[in-house]
């Protein structure tokens, strides 16, 4: 009895050691994430493969400076993505995106991105391998891969499961 309960012990440390809280301080996932909505990382997700298409990911600011940012995946490494016309069409095949992701109409907002962000990509954008180009899921008010390419593997922290 010992060994199963010294096991059960075991597996809920490592649980625990999987996930981390955070709290978002944006409305660019709106209303997927609500601004100071406090959420869940499952930080072991992509330990042996990396993000799936629609996954909701927190990550390293790719732009500098500090804290963590949250978007959805829509491009995966070396696939062409072009949005235009309330669209987002992947190698030439137009994608049916998830309810609460809507293109339609947007305008990219004006945003200081500062002197790391190389500025609004050019569509169609390839998207460099071992990246994904990532959206906000309030796509008028999120600063995204649309300001600064693909987003980079290694600043990848975790999923947020359900969303």
């Amino acid at each position: 009895m010992i060994s199963r309960s010294l096991a059960i012990v075991v597996i809920v440390a490592a649980l625990v050691g999987c996930t981390k809280k955070m709290r978002h301080d944006s409305s660019s996932m709106d209303p997927t994430i609500k601004s100071g909505e406090v959420i869940s990382v499952d930080l072991k997700a992509y330990s042996s493969a990396g993000p799936l298409r629609w996954d909701v990911v927190v990550f390293e600011s790719p732009i500098g400076g500090s804290g963590h940012w949250a978007s959805r995946v829509v491009g995966l490494p070396g696939e062409t993505i072009d949005i235009r016309s309330g669209k987002v069409v992947i190698d030439g095949k137009e994608e049916t995106l998830p309810p609460r992701l809507s293109i339609g109409g947007y305008k990219l907002p004006k945003v200081e991105v500062g002197p790391s962000a190389p500025g609004p990509v050019a569509f169609p954008f390839t998207i460099p391998e071992g990246s994904y180009f990532v959206l906000g899921d309030n796509v008028s008010n999120a600063l995204d891969s649309r300001y600064w390419g693909g987003l980079d593997r290694s600043k990848i922290l975790g999923k947020v499961p359900g969303k």
